[in-house]
């Protein structure tokens, strides 16, 4: 049974023939009752009943119609659901990312998501490390993800610019101090548990400058790694756009900088929703650094 046998059984009834039925569908009468035909023959039953006063339907036929206007509404019903997709009118997008650019990132892209597509739903999953991200992507979890660049990976990537690390403790300092290597050296740490991709920050940068970190405390959220640092714990090492404004003479920039790029990546066949946020993303004016603009030496991952 085709559904184009169904469609035109339906016509036919509505018609009140055969020939003003043809004619509704633009096909040749001998087409459609050939087709009218192969489902009577399938279904074991006369459906129409042709007379002098138009087409009617048989026993079987006043049984079959509900069940058959069932059918062609459902499939009506699933093409306008997807269409809606499609035009951007209804559905979700699954978004991931990690937790740091969850909170310092995206808010603008959701604001700006929710005016545009207000009958869609954006769905934020966040994650402590850049690997459980991207295992939760490759798993089929989101739509598209917003992170660190990974590699490798089968799929669009497309590069969004690079948030600077900063290193924050308890002195306050003028606008664009810079920390010294040798004071990172010698300072208490409050550092990050392994699970927490922070920690891949931290030591990436330790390693690069040339020494091992004394932690005083750890902590897996960079809220919590923030507010030890301004208490006085010890420094940590946050994304600039991490630290709230009232604390932004805490942060200073490390040497001539440190940078981490963040891209939005997806698999090989993004759904129509995902790329129009990536779309979104990349037009969009986020607190992140484009790569001509970096400092000259900055360290950049």
């Amino acid at each position: 049974m085709q559904l184009r046998q169904l469609e035109y059984f339906l016509a036919v009834w509505e018609a009140g023939s055969f020939s003003g039925a043809a004619a509704r569908l633009y096909v040749t009468q001998p087409s459609l009752s050939q087709q009218i035909g192969a489902l009577e023959k399938e279904l074991g039953a006369v459906l129409l009943e042709r007379g002098r006063q138009g087409v009617t339907l048989t026993p079987a036929g006043r049984v079959f119609l509900p069940r058959a206007q069932d059918v062609v509404r459902a499939v009506q019903d699933a093409q306008d659901s997807v269409r809606e997709v499609v035009e951007g009118r209804q559905g979700d997008v699954h978004v991931l990312t990690v937790r740091s650019v969850a909170s310092g990132i995206l808010p603008p892209s959701a604001a700006r998501w929710h005016s545009t597509y207000p009958s869609t739903v954006l769905r934020l999953h966040d994650y402590s490390h850049r690997r459980d991200l991207e295992e939760a992507m490759r798993g089929g979890q989101g739509d598209i993800a917003v992170g660190p660049r990974p590699d490798p990976w089968e799929g669009p990537v497309v590069s969004l610019g690079y948030e600077e690390m900063v290193v924050t403790g308890s002195a306050e300092h003028p606008a664009g101090t810079a920390a010294d290597p040798a004071e990172l050296a010698a300072a208490d740490w409050v550092l990050y548990e392994q699970e927490q991709g922070m920690s891949e920050v931290v030591d990436r940068l330790a390693g690069h400058l040339g020494f091992t970190p004394r932690a005083v405390a750890r902590t897996g959220q960079v809220s919590a790694a923030l507010l030890f640092a301004v208490e006085g714990i010890g420094v940590t090492v946050t994304p600039e756009n991490a630290v709230p404004l009232r604390w932004s003479r805490h942060a200073r920039r490390i040497g001539p900088g440190c940078f981490r790029e963040l891209v939005v990546f997806s698999r090989k066949l993004p759904s129509q929703l995902a790329e129009r946020y990536r779309d979104m993303l990349t037009t969009l004016e986020l607190p992140l650094t484009a790569e001509r603009d970096l400092p000259e030496g900055a360290l950049r991952f």
